[in-house]
Order: C-alpha cells, then structure tokens, then sequence
C-alpha cells in the first residue's frame, strides 16, 4: 500500500509542478498588464477585467495548495473589490498601496518565509488588555499605571519612539501618546498595521494634550489618533478609554462562520481577515447558539448542511435567541436547486451564497447585510445595536426580557439589578455639574465588567438592570460577584479626590413564561433593597432553578437528552419487518425509537409511550419528530446499496403538518443524507391528525418533498373517516383490535380492510401475536403483517424477507 501511495505521489508531483509554473506565467503575465494599463490614469473597466482574471488564478492556486500565490492574490481581490464593484476611483494613496501589492505579486514565484511568531506574550484570561505609554520622564502620570492596573489592563511605558518601531511585532491593545510624540505616531500606528495578525484589530490610540484646542486635535487625528483628551486624571483617562474600547467593539464587523469543511472556513476567514473584519469559525450545530452569545456577531455565515443539522433548523434556532431578530444570517453552500435555496431564505435567512463564492461578492455581501442590520437596529429601536456596552432603552430592555422568558435556554439567565449604595450621599457628595460624569462613567465600567449581561438599561440614578447568562448557576454566581467586587475596588471621578463607591447587587433567576416581567423587576428591585437596608456592599443571588425540586425527575431527563444533538450515546432506534401476505413487496420497515440517558446501561431506555407525552408537555414533540428522523436517514445512508428496495416507516406527530418549516428540513435532510425521498413513509396518528386539523394546503407541501404518506387507525369510526378516504394516505396501517375472547380479534377489522382496500389502499396490520392471527389477515384481504409472530425488533435492517414462512 505505501509503494502504490509512493507510486501516486510521485506521478502527481509533474502534474503539480506544470500547474505551478503555469499559474506563475499567467501571474507575470497579469502584473505586465496591469503595470501598463494603469500606469497613468485609472481604466475601471481594465481593472475589472484584469480582477477577474487574478479570481480565476487565485481559485486554481487554492485548488493546487500553492500558498505562495493564493496569499498574495486573495489580498489584491480583497483591496480591489470595492472598487471594481462601486466604480469608485482609489486615491492617490489607495494607488500607492495597490502598487506595493502588484509588487508582492510579482515576487511570489519565490518562497514566500515562515510567519513570524508574534513577539506579544500570552496575556492572562483576566487581563483586560496591553497598553504601551508613551511619554517622556518629565510628562509622564505616575499614577496613570497604578490606576489602569488596578482595571486588569497591563501598562508598559516607552521614553522614546524607537522601541517602539523596533518592537512593532508586539502589537498592544492600546496605545497612550503623550502628545509631544504626535509627530511619530504615523510613523508607530504603520509599523504596528504591518505586524499585526490580520484578524486583529489596530490599537486603540488616545493622546494626552495640554489642551484641547481645535488644531492640536485635528493634528493627533490625521497622525492616526482616535481622540484626544486634554485631561491629566488616570480615572478621567479610564473612562475615556473605556468608551474607546466599547465603541471600538460596537463597530467593528464580527462574522461567525458555521462551517465544518476546515478548507472552507479557511477560506471565508482568510477573506474577511484581509478587510479587517474579526471572525470566529463554529464546526457544528450544537454550538452556535453559545457562540452567538459569546461572540456576538454582526452576521453569521452559515453553511447549509452540517454533520449534526442543517441551515434551516439553525436559522431557526438563531432567531430565536433574544436580541437576535436584526442577525443576518446567510447561507453558504453548493446548493443548486432554487427551491431548496427560497426555503432556506423563507425559513430565516437573509441572503444565499452558492459555492464556491468568489472573495468580493462575500465581502460585499457581509458588509451590505451588516449595514443594513444596523441601520434596521437604530430605527426600530432594537437592542441589537446596543448589546456591547452602550445603554439600552426601557421597552426594548422589556422586550428582551420576555424573549427571553418565553424562549428560556440549557443555560443560566438572570435578572440583574445593580445599584450604588447610599445615592443621598453620594448625590450630596458629587454635585449637580458632576452628576453627568458620574453616570457616563459607570455605565461604561458596568459594561466592562459585566460583559457577559446584555442589554444593559438605566433604571434608576445609578441604579441599572441587565440580563445575564452563564452556563450554570456557580458560573453565573462567581462572575457576579467578582463584577461586583471590582466596580466596589474603582476609584471614581478623580484620581486627586477619589471617589469610592460600594454596590449592592441583586440576581433572580428566570424559570419561564409564568411570571410578566414588571413584576420581576420589583421582585429583583426589593431583594437589592432589602440587602441595602441590611448595610449593602453585597450581592445576593437568587439563582437557584425554582423548578429543579418540585419537576419529576423522568422529566428532566427527557428533556435533558431532547435538548442534546442526536447520536447512539442518547437515542436507540430499532426496526420491525413489514412481512408480505397479499403485498408483493419487501425490505419495508417500521422504526421506533427509544431514549436513553447518557452514560446508561443499554438496558435502561424509555420508550415512546413514555417519552413522548413528557415531550409534549415540554413543548418538545418537533425536537422528537427530527430526532426520529435525522437518526433514521443516517442509518438508510449507510446502507446506500439497498436504498431502491428500503423504505423506513416513520411514526412523526401530526404538529409536524402545522410547521410551515418542517418541509423544507426534511427536503434539506434527504439531501444532505443522500437518501430518496421514497425510502421514508411518514406515518401520521388518525386520532392526531382529528385533533390538530391541518389543511390540504400543509399536506401538499409536505407532498412536493416526495415522501410517501401513511395512516395510523385505532379504529373506522365516522370522524376518521376523512382521512381514511383522503387520497394523500395510500397506506393505512391498523394497529391490533383488543380482546381476549375465542378466534381472532382482526375478524372485526375485516370490513375496514374491504373499505381501505376498495379505494385503492395498501393495508398493515400490526401487533401480530400468533398464527391464528395471520389465517384471519389473510382471509381479510391484509398485505403486509408485522408483530412478534413474524419477527421481534432489530437493530438493523437484516430481516431474510426470502425466507420468511407465514
């Protein structure tokens, strides 16, 4: 095996080698085109061109895994882009910029060096940040790094501007500049852009100036500078670098990209890094919605299909999340048929990329959604602009409480109330002038430090309310209270005459729908009174799960595992032959699927019966659905070679014909499974489907995916009779009649059987108990027969329909 592998590699490597050298002449042949059609005025109609020209070779680089020209190819795309799509003319600099890139380009047949390993030290967890200082001995604040230490951020001061650009490598997280060096600050913020990693975003940069004024402002600003601040106060600086860093992070674009191909994650990361935006890759379905609300993303790009879900569902899952109802979502994948692609859109997502997808229509479509998210965010009132630091206004803080009350969540959420103690005081103390400041600044700090508590809301002076959630009580109970203990260490207003302030917090944990949330509110308000009156400086947290003690343990294990991706560690599925009697048919089978609790004994499993009216009290019956389903298609697609002669009989609930979404994730999963839409019959209960009533409309959606149709009866009387006749149900399966008296019990099904049959029905008759049984189903005209007679439940499909006697 390793010579027939050797053999490949070395019959490869020419091949490989000509592709090379082909790229690379085309290369110098693009550069020699470019260099001469833009040498004077700028031809946007050459350049597009000619972009499209460097796409196609960046594409072929890819596919060749030649690094050496993907890499520097990507980044002119990246920087041409906006250009070629907007018709926009590039400065004078842009040119410059574009120049040196055509000339990385023309260097990129020789062997591109090993990237350097950032010379910035691994930061602790809970250090906020790096700051560089730089200022002469004479001007610099003693106090200033005491103070920002104090807030975790590590300060390193600088005397002088050249160790600075000898050390570009070590790219702070802010950069402080004395303003005497304002001179030097292009000069450092360059060297800084050069070293940085791209998906890093540039340092926060503030000068300290002696004054204000218009000219030195607009000086600091043209060197590089975010602001300028005439203040020499450490806490003053705090706070005007908090809101930097807040502001910093509330425009800067963040995309989660779900996809688990690592070459295209790659891919779309590499693009968007090159625009500077900030990326974070998530492999899987399961953990998107934790990565939606620790990242927070302006977009989320989402591929398709997914080893453990598809698109539509999580889309669905996204939307539902609080805070989430301006997130664009956009479809990445191969997909081709448009229906697939109008119901993934339909079903929650904002725009469809169709692989592969050329780097500018990525980017422009990233950049338009976000734009136009925001936009939305601001006019709507939403707070999905405001999540990262700034406040948000009352009815849209009441807002995401009840989402979130209704939509609850496996993780920890709270109501947070968090006041200063003893407001009279520090009223009486602080003044009306200073009163603003105060606020300003403690919004910023609450923000801070309760990153994790999204929105925040005013309620009160220096009162705020916020919504928290961490994976557990202990998680939560722990990051409160460590919040709590930083904001009571700060010194506020002035670093001269300091202010100290204590805070009591107040955290009640939320359980559910059950309680409005203006009555939680004044729960959450008098449990922080009541701790002040007790002498504050505290926290108490009621996080508890109100509901844990009292909830039937069967039902929180149900719930457990339903909430879980599906997989053999939490879910059993076994299967029962359909044996032909008047049917000509075989390789038909029913499944039934069994819940297991993880890390459990093969011989503890809750059946359906069990099972499933729990899940419908949860509100789970879909979550059970798609479980059945999803682990049904998986075992058919392993056994791809008999697909033409299986067909699996899938019990589902009649909630499902209700869902306008369900049709278009069981079109998706038969895709993305490979499975024909002909080896499943879904199987509806006759007495569910009179209860839920769902229209014609419902059922020839769920038709068009082209799975089959089939019944369940208990019985033929009068109401069921609709959907006995209905054309859509060509299979009816009858389950046994009860009765323990002489003969056959199925003698009183043989009038249905005649009626089915009469309008062209197949009939099943199920629970099938001796031979007796089947002498009475033969006479009654059934065709298929299953039951313990004919054969017990199996774990796989390997029943010998050639040698089965009845």
């Amino acid at each position: 095996m390793n010579t027939m592998a050797d053999t490949t590699t070395e019959a490869e490597a020419p091949r490989a080698s000509a592709g090379g050298r082909n790229l690379r002449q085309r290369l110098e042949a693009f550069v020699a085109d470019w260099r001469s059609s833009q040498s004077g005025a700028w031809d946007g109609a050459k350049a597009s061109l000619l972009h499209e020209e460097l796409e196609r070779i960046n594409a072929e680089a890819e596919a060749q895994d030649l690094a050496e020209i993907a890499a520097p190819t990507l980044e002119v795309i990246v920087f041409l882009c906006s250009f070629v799509e907007t018709g926009a003319i590039p400065s004078a600099a842009q040119r410059q910029a574009l120049a040196g890139l055509i000339d990385k380009l023309a260097q990129s047949d020789t062997p591109r060096p090993a990237p350097r390993s950032p010379a910035r030290r691994a930061v602790a967890s809970h250090v906020r940040g790096q700051v560089h200082y730089l200022a002469s001995p004479a001007r610099a604040i003693e106090a200033l790094a005491p103070t920002l230490g104090a807030q975790r951020f590590l300060v390193r001061p600088f005397e002088d501007a050249a160790p600075l650009l000898a050390m570009a490598e070590s790219v702070p997280d802010v950069l402080l500049v004395e303003d005497e060096f304002v001179p030097q600050l292009h000069a450092v913020l360059e060297a800084f852009a050069r070293a940085r990693e791209a998906q890093r975003d540039p340092p926060v940069c503030l000068v300290l100036a002696e004054s204000a004024d218009l000219a030195r402002v607009l000086y600091a600003q043209r060197a590089g500078a975010d602001a300028v601040i005439s203040s020499r106060d450490p806490v003053t600086i705090l706070a005007r670098l908090e809101e930097l860093l807040e502001q910093r992070r509330s425009l800067g674009y963040r995309v989660l990209v779900v996809e688990d191909d690592p070459a295209q994650a790659k891919f779309c990361e590499s693009v968007l890094h090159h625009r500077g935006i900030t990326t974070q890759v998530c492999a899987s379905a399961a953990g998107v919605t934790q990565a939606v609300h620790s990242f927070h993303p302006d977009l989320v790009l989402l591929d398709f299909y997914l080893p453990d879900g598809n698109g539509i569902e999580v889309a669905q899952m996204i939307r539902a999340e609080p805070g989430c109802a301006f997130l664009p979502v956009v479809f990445l994948s191969g997909e081709q048929d448009l229906d697939r692609r109008f119901d993934a859109i339909s079903m929650g997502g904002d725009d469809f990329l169709t692989k592969p997808v050329k780097p500018r229509h990525l980017l422009m479509t990233v950049e338009s959604r976000v734009r136009r998210a925001r936009a939305l965010s601001a006019s709507a009132g939403s707070a999905r602009g405001e999540r990262r630091g700034t406040l948000s206004g009352r009815d849209v803080f009441l807002q995401e409480l009840q989402n979130l009350l209704e939509s609850g969540g496996e993780a920890c959420p709270a109501l947070v109330y968090l006041a200063v103690d003893d407001i009279e005081s520090v009223r009486e103390r602080v003044g009306f002038v200073t009163a603003g400041t105060l606020g300003q600044q403690l919004g910023l700090a609450i923000a801070a430090e309760l990153p994790f508590a999204r929105p925040l809301c005013a309620y009160g002076e220096y009162v705020f309310l916020a919504l928290a959630q961490r994976e557990d009580e202990l998680a939560l109970r722990e990051a409160l209270e460590q919040a709590r203990q930083r904001l009571s260490a700060r010194s506020w207003l002035s670093a001269d005459d300091p202010l100290r302030l204590s805070f009591s917090l107040a955290a009640l944990r939320l359980s559910g729908p059950a309680e409005r949330a203006e009555s939680l509110i004044r729960r959450v308000r008098q449990q922080a009174l009541n701790l002040q009156a007790a002498g504050g400086n505290g926290a108490s947290l009621e996080l508890r799960d109100p509901n844990q003690a009292s909830e039937d343990p069967r039902l929180r294990l149900v719930r457990a595992i339903l909430r879980t991706p599906a997989d053999a560690s939490n879910s059993v599925l076994s299967y029962q032959p359909f044996a032909p009697l008047a049917g000509n048919l075989s390789g038909q089978y029913l499944a039934r699927m069994q819940l297991k609790p993880p890390r459990s004994s093969q011989s503890i499993l809750i059946d359906t019966e069990e099972y499933l009216p729990l899940a419908r009290g949860l509100g789970l019956v879909a979550q059970v659905d798609k479980r059945l389903i999803r682990l049904a298609l998986r075992q058919a697609h392993i056994h791809a070679n008999a697909l033409n002669e299986l067909r699996l009989f899938l019990p589902i609930s009649a909630e499902a014909l209700l869902d306008p979404a369900f049709a278009p994730w069981l079109a998706t999963e038969l895709r993305a499974q490979s499975v024909p839409a002909a080896a499943i019959a879904l199987e509806f209960d006759i007495a569910d489907l009179i209860e839920q009533q769902p229209g014609d409309a419902a059922i020839e959606a769920l038709q068009r995916v082209g799975a089959r149709f089939c019944l369940r009866a208990n019985d033929d009387s009068e109401r069921a009779q609709r959907w006995l006749q209905h054309a859509a149900f060509g299979v009816v399966r009858f389950e046994r009649p009860a009765g323990d008296g002489p003969g056959s019990p199925w003698a009183a099904r043989a009038n249905a059987f005649a009626a089915v049959r009469a309008l062209g029905k197949i009939v099943i008759a199920s629970g099938v108990q001796d031979m007796s049984d089947i002498g009475e189903l033969l006479r009654s005209g059934a065709h298929y027969a299953n039951g313990v007679v004919v054969c017990d439940w199996l774990a796989d499909f390997d029943f010998d329909f050639a040698g089965a006697v009845l």
